[in-house]
């Protein structure tokens, strides 16, 4: 009969890394607090211009967040790598990929503030046209956003995931759950993209809280516990030989 296996923890980087992602959750949270009235209104560019402040801290708050997450996978990538290479190339290029479609909504964002400016001073159709282009700014964020922090974020947290469930780094119950949530998460920005799905939608919160939750439990594991080898039962051992 197989025995539990030795349990080993590693806290470091596994600390940083968990704070990283508390930090780029925590930012992503704010930035949506600080700029959903600004992003909400009617009149796009009077409320820009009213609220420059909130509406910039906003996008600070994203460039924090979008700094954690390249953080994540830099410390990940030599901890992967000593298991798999492809799972941490993997992940890598997957938050590349999600961190460049963020930024480019975080770029589309800050050029609303000089476009307000000059609102106040156009008339006529002048005045149209920035309107019509300050919506497309924001269209470009809000689309940026849903492809990024929930298309792309499910993709890279499935590579995470499977890989801490393949080689054993987190517990089993923990990787499965990211697992399960992956499918969830990513429908949800695929329906409000295509507008089959109110963003303001109480189904969407279903359909993102148990990724969003599940991330927020393994950085607190990694926080206190680190990454490394689980202890495992006779059934779970043979279904961990059985993925690889």
């Amino acid at each position: 009969m197989i025995g539990r296996c030795e349990v080993k923890y590693f806290r470091e980087p596994a600390q940083r890394i968990g704070w990283l992602f508390v930090i780029a959750t925590v930012a992503g949270v704010l930035s949506v607090v600080a700029m959903s009235s600004t992003l909400g209104a009617d009149d796009l560019l009077s409320a820009v211009y009213a609220n420059q402040g909130s509406l910039i801290l906003g996008q600070m708050l994203i460039f924090l967040m979008l700094t954690a997450m390249v953080g994540t996978a830099v410390l990940l990538y030599p901890i992967l790598k000593k298991h798999s290479e492809t799972l941490a190339l993997g992940y890598v290029l997957a938050r590349t990929l999600e961190v460049t479609t963020i930024s480019v909504g975080l770029v589309a964002g800050l050029l609303l503030v000089p476009l307000s400016w000059d609102f106040s001073t156009v008339g006529g159709g002048d005045m149209a046209s920035a309107a019509v282009l300050a919506e497309s700014l924001k269209m470009a964020g809000d689309w940026t956003g849903y492809l990024g922090a929930q298309m792309v974020f499910s993709l890279s947290a499935l590579v995470l995931n499977w890989a801490f469930l393949r080689y054993g780094l987190i517990p089993r119950w923990l990787a499965l759950w990211g697992v399960i949530g992956v499918p969830l998460m990513f429908a949800s920005g695929l329906l409000v993209m295509f507008e089959s799905l109110n963003p303001s939608a109480s189904a969407l919160n279903l359909l993102v809280v148990p990724l969003a939750v599940q991330e927020m439990v393994m950085a607190g594991w990694l926080i206190v516990k680190g990454l490394g080898r689980q202890p495992m039962s006779r059934h779970e051992y043979a279904d961990r030989v059985h993925l690889t």
